[in-house]
């Protein structure tokens, strides 16, 4: 059956946005905060994390049919939060997004008008409640979604048969792989990547990706046929090409400068993205320079895909059986996090763990990627209030 919201090169660079002027570039600029707006709500609403891709998804398709220029992005955002609660059986009662909505908002939009006015929860609450009216008859009631992250445990388990391994290196190795799949993921929620290819050739992709990250897999691994390892993935060639490309815009230009990279993360980028001709690049790139500059502000992993924080639900059933989740805390120097966890070797898993006075307190705060403080404080304001 074919899937209605895989769209083409060409239709993609002829959005109802870009029929309204706006740059294909500008475009995916926009698209990029609103999904960072997405992620902030969720964090603040407490969220699972496949509520806020599903939220993701839902705003990419909404603006495949409709213009940026008409609607506002933040407004679409905040009832897409609403639709991807509902959708993962999780839903948060509209008048605590309207209230979130607020808050956040605010602190985005500080120098801008929103920040200085005084706005009603319950009117604000009738707008989002009304655009996910429209959200949902704009995508003619289609909320059907198929995440990749569950294919993932399934590909890499093929990948690591193929290999000679001891068991400790066996949960090492597909620990390590899964993580770096899932990061890779995560990150491309911000792109396009959930409109161009099926969720199970992405998942594909990034098995295929984090195999190729720091050689993962050995390069020369063959099948027991004499096949290349990928083959095991069981998605042609071009397929895992085509979803490295698009899962990889997550750390290229527009969406990130590609000059923060680490070494293993660039070498990636610069295979599936090769640098563009100065003319040509200079062509596409017409728009704020601070908004590709900044990676304090990035919601993206810009250190490498390790870093990043895994899907909540992904390794669910690891957790649920006794395992040990793959995924590594991140800790930055200087934080309170580093401080409580450095040298614990706890997994992200454990704030989720602590008590809610010990949790809403400010000291359990897992650093998953580097932000603007800023917005990550309104965000425990609003937990220590709940």
């Amino acid at each position: 059956m074919a899937n209605d919201w895989i769209f083409t090169e060409a239709e993609l660079r002829n959005t109802p946005s870009q029929q309204d002027g706006v740059k294909y570039v500008d475009e995916l600029i926009v698209r990029r905060k609103a999904c960072d707006f997405i992620e902030k709500m969720a964090k603040a609403l407490d969220l699972p994390k496949l509520a806020q891709i599903s939220a993701d998804n839902y705003l990419h398709r909404f603006f495949m049919r409709q213009s940026l220029v008409r609607y506002d992005k933040y407004v679409v955002a905040a009832a897409c939060v609403l639709l991807g609660s509902k959708a993962e059986e999780c839903p948060k009662k509209v008048s605590s997004i309207a209230r979130e909505y607020i808050a956040l908002r605010k602190v985005v939009e500080k120098d801008q008008v929103f920040a200085i006015q005084k706005h009603d929860p319950q009117v604000i609450a009738g707008k989002i409640v009304f655009m996910e009216a429209f959200v949902l008859h704009t995508m003619v009631y289609d909320l059907t979604l198929s995440h990749p992250y569950k294919y993932i445990n399934e590909n890499v388990d093929k990948v690591i048969r193929l290999q000679d391994l001891t068991a400790a290196d066996v949960k090492s190795s597909s620990g390590k792989i899964k993580q770096v799949a899932w990061s890779f993921l995560n990150d491309s929620a911000y792109t396009c990547a959930c409109l161009r290819l099926e969720a199970h050739d992405l998942a594909a992709g990034a098995v295929y990706l984090a195999g190729l990250y720091e050689n993962y897999v050995p390069e020369g691994l063959m099948t027991a046929d004499g096949q290349p390892w990928w083959t095991v993935l069981s998605t042609p060639l071009e397929t895992l090409k085509d979803a490295a490309v698009y899962l990889l815009e997550a750390y290229a230009e527009p969406y990130i400068s590609t000059q923060v990279l680490p070494a293993g993360l660039s070498k990636l980028v610069y295979q599936f993205h090769p640098p563009k001709p100065a003319a040509e690049s200079q062509e596409e790139t017409d728009f704020e320079e601070q908004e590709i500059n900044n990676p304090v502000s990035s919601p993206m992993c810009v250190t490498s895909p390790e870093c990043g924080s895994c899907d909540h639900d992904a390794d669910y059933p690891m957790k649920r059986d006794g395992d040990e989740s793959p995924r590594e805390t991140a800790l930055v120097p200087g934080t309170a996090s580093y401080k409580n966890f450095h040298g614990t070797g706890s997994s992200v898993d454990k704030p989720s763990r602590t008590s809610k006075t010990s949790a809403c307190g400010g000291d359990l705060i897992t650093v998953k990627r580097f932000r603007d403080n800023s917005e990550d404080n309104v965000v425990k304001r609003r937990k220590q209030c709940a």
